[in-house]
């Protein structure tokens, strides 16, 4: 019997904790030769750093969406790289601005060049139990996300009640009235669901894919040298959670290298065992109005370093 590898999309939009459930899933199958790939909106790699460890195959993907045509050719090629690897299990984190219903074309474009070595499970989406209503009367491409996945995972229920549960459980099931649906907190899926080939809920039929230029929001890259008070940090990145969807990195605290987690306004700075250049934040923005100015002038307020922004 020829080798095959079984491939699983993750998707759901920023912040739903897509890593947090990967990492699960990691551990869950750490017996198993795994590869990743890693796909951020941003122009530098953050999960990455995360998620990375001895014996995983990892390739990182930044800067769009795998599914937009702008990226496209380099998913496929990603894909192709890793069929010749001795891996049995990939996962495909996808940007949390991704359309995901492009993936089985992208699957059978390959075809013609590796053969069907992969054996694709299914799309897993992530949804945000406490974002969830609001974002997804606001931005098309959450709906997309429910629509087009084989599982969907409510993260975060111990953080809202059970009248909001209950309507994002409908809510999801308008959308896509056949998968099932899983709650839990802290990204944590049971691992027998993995066992199962969850194409058997079958997707709707294809429609135009939202992945395009005119649909991106506007991303920033933040970044400075020498170390920083932790409490001034926090009220440097709480002055933009109103214009930011998602902002994560790493800064250099009198404390050490830490993890810069903001979503929907809470931010979290957790220490982190890594060592980088410089510290860093990918900004995802709300709007596409210029903020550069008032990002610059409250990190004056709190800052007495240079402050680089692409």
């Amino acid at each position: 019997m020829s080798r095959k590898i079984s491939i699983y999309l993750l998707t759901g939009f920023l912040g739903a904790g897509k890593t947090t459930l990967l990492k699960n899933l990691l551990e869950s199958n750490k017996n198993k030769k795994i590869g990743i790939i890693m796909n951020e909106f941003g122009s530098v790699g953050i999960d990455g750093t995360l998620v990375k460890r001895e014996g995983i195959d990892m390739m990182e993907i930044n800067n769009g969406s795998i599914f937009c045509s702008c990226l496209a050719s380099n998913f496929a090629q990603g894909l192709i790289a890793m069929a010749s690897t001795p891996i049995e299990l990939l996962f495909i984190e996808s940007s949390g601005l991704s359309d995901p219903s492009g993936m089985e074309k992208i699957l059978y474009d390959i075809q013609p060049k590796i053969g069907d070595i992969y054996d694709f499970k299914g799309t897993i989406c992530l949804v945000d139990a406490t974002s969830f209503m609001e974002l997804s009367q606001a931005l098309e491409v959450i709906g997309k996300q429910v629509e087009y996945s084989h599982l969907i995972v409510i993260n975060k229920a111990d953080l809202v009640d059970a009248e909001m549960l209950k309507a994002v459980q409908g809510n999801i099931r308008s959308l896509n009235p056949i998968a099932p649906i899983v709650t839990t907190s802290y990204g944590r899926l049971d691992p027998t669901w993995l066992q199962q080939n969850l194409e058997n809920f079958q997707l709707p039929p294809a429609t135009p894919n939202l992945n395009c230029p005119s649909n991106r929001p506007k991303t920033l890259l933040l970044e400075a040298n020498g170390v920083f008070e932790k409490e001034k940090l926090k009220a440097f990145l709480q002055s933009l959670s109103d214009i930011a969807f998602r902002i994560k990195g790493f800064f250099k605290l009198n404390e050490g290298w830490h993890y810069v987690d903001g979503v929907n306004g809470s931010i979290s700075i957790t220490p982190i065992n890594a060592e980088r250049n410089l510290s860093q934040l990918v900004v995802i923005l709300r709007t596409r109005q210029p903020v550069m100015d008032m990002i610059q002038k409250s990190w004056e307020k709190h800052f007495n370093n240079e402050l680089c922004i692409k």
